[in-house]
């Protein structure tokens, strides 16, 4: 995939022929005018990053992008991404880490940084938005009520997560937030900076990863029946037998982490639980941005569109 170079507004922008710096800047700047804006108006919203989902349109063409915003959080953390590669930079080199494997991810359009005096300050992300995905949380609602779409889901999930270990990968951060459920019932992965560098799923990792989804889902979905978590393991399995023979010690150990995990959520504010950010709300309508020629990008929220016709 070939990046243009384009320095603008103090930042480094590499990004995508078919998309001009000024467009990357317009979408940007709407997110930036999102999370200002708090959490009811963002996809994701959290103390470390934040996404929305933007629309520029330039005449008949339109550009559906989900504008993620790495928050700057301090000069260590910035001098360390100067070495080691920003949060967006990593997330691209993740994604070519899943190009063979047959895992759905998002596309990059292209990446920004802010990069004075040999730091990271911050980055963005911009990637496109898979049409008729939802984040798992979004679509949780809907799954709970169709039976057979939940284990389609379900065994998608065991498979990206078993070709991923199988790949010797690990995803560091498997929330439900950062699992999207496409149009086709399959699973695609976000927050792909944490395959960067990339680290092997030793078994601590492995129990991490599927302690982490078996918790999300117990406080969130209580009522999900226990075949589907098993179809999960089944596919699992299959992917990457490698631990077959030692499956029951794995899932003892799952068991273990998963009751700690939620040992330590007793009594925690949900609504301010950064891991909630999208439940059980429904997915947002996207910001629009003009960016045609002579235009001046102008934003358009379906609230800014209601406030207009008044």
């Amino acid at each position: 995939m070939r990046f243009v170079r384009s320095p603008a507004a103090g930042l480094v922008i590499r990004h995508r022929p078919e998309l001009t710096a000024r467009q990357v800047l317009a979408a940007i700047d709407a997110h930036r005018e999102n999370a200002g804006r708090g959490r009811e108006h963002c996809e994701h919203w959290g103390p470390a990053s934040s996404v929305s989902r933007i629309l520029l349109t330039s005449g008949s063409t339109a550009w559906d992008l989900a504008v993620k915003w790495n928050h700057p959080r301090g000069a260590r953390a910035a001098f360390a991404e100067r070495w080691r590669g920003s949060r967006a930079a990593r997330a691209v080199a993740g994604a070519r880490r899943l190009a063979s494997l047959g895992i759905a991810h998002p596309e990059t359009w292209a990446i920004a940084e802010r990069r004075p005096w040999g730091r990271v300050e911050e980055s963005f992300l911009l990637t496109g938005f898979l049409p008729g995905s939802l984040p798992l949380p979004a679509a949780m609602p809907e799954l709970l009520r169709d039976a057979s779409r939940r284990r389609r889901v379900a065994d998608a999930l065991g498979r990206a997560l078993g070709r991923l270990h199988a790949a010797d990968l690990d995803h560091g951060d498997l929330k439900h937030s950062n699992l999207l459920v496409t149009a086709d019932d399959d699973i695609a992965l976000l927050d792909l900076d944490s395959l960067d560098p990339p680290k092997a799923p030793t078994w601590r990792r492995r129990v991490r990863a599927l302690g982490q989804l078996e918790a999300y889902t117990r406080d969130l979905y209580p009522e999900l029946p226990r075949s589907d978590r098993a179809r999960v393991l089944r596919a699992y399995f299959r992917e990457d037998p490698r631990c077959a023979g030692r499956r029951e010690a794995l899932l003892s150990d799952v068991e273990a982490w998963v009751a700690e995990r939620l040992r330590r959520w007793e009594g925690r504010d949900r609504q301010l639980h950064i891991y909630y950010p999208l439940a059980p709300r429904p997915a947002l309508p996207p910001t629009r941005v003009d960016v045609s020629p002579g235009s001046e990008a102008a934003v358009t929220t379906e609230e800014g569109r209601r406030c207009a016709s008044h």
